[in-house]
């Protein structure tokens, strides 16, 4: 059975309560339940992690090497400026997908951790993250 480690950055606790008509009206817990839930019907095992703090997200990847086969990522606000998430994530031997619930090109957000990432996937809600572990999934096949 792969392991996946679920991140979710800053504010991403507030999800349901800040702005639903943008975010929808499901809070983080639903969305994790939903991811590892998911995960398995892939027989992949999720774990989840959510800060509102920079450098503990930076230590939980660093953590993750040799523990995970994979990272989801949705780095909230940390996704604009974030270069410590960026170069940690290019640093672990690990695939990453970041993912977000809205189309962060469309509303012109630069994703700087995406640079070190496998894959960016946005703008389609909380399937997002389901469609991370498909992502991740077939990185492990090749």
């Amino acid at each position: 059975m792969k392991r996946i480690l679920l991140i979710n950055g800053a504010n991403l606790n507030r999800i349901g309560a800040r702005d639903p008509a943008l975010y929808g009206g499901k809070g983080l817990d639903y969305i994790v339940e939903k991811v590892k839930a998911y995960g398995k019907t892939k027989d992949v095992a999720v774990d989840d992690f959510q800060s509102n703090y920079e450098g503990a997200i930076v230590d939980k990847i660093q953590e993750a090497e040799g523990v995970y086969d994979g990272i989801i990522i949705n780095p909230g606000p940390f996704t604009q400026y974030s270069h410590a998430i960026r170069v940690t994530l290019g640093s672990v031997n690990i695939p990453s997908v970041e993912v977000h619930l809205v189309n962060i090109f469309k509303t012109g957000e630069p994703s700087i951790p995406g640079k070190n990432c496998t894959g960016v996937i946005c703008g389609f809600g909380i399937d997002c993250y389901l469609l991370g572990i498909d992502a991740l999934c077939h990185t492990f096949e090749q």
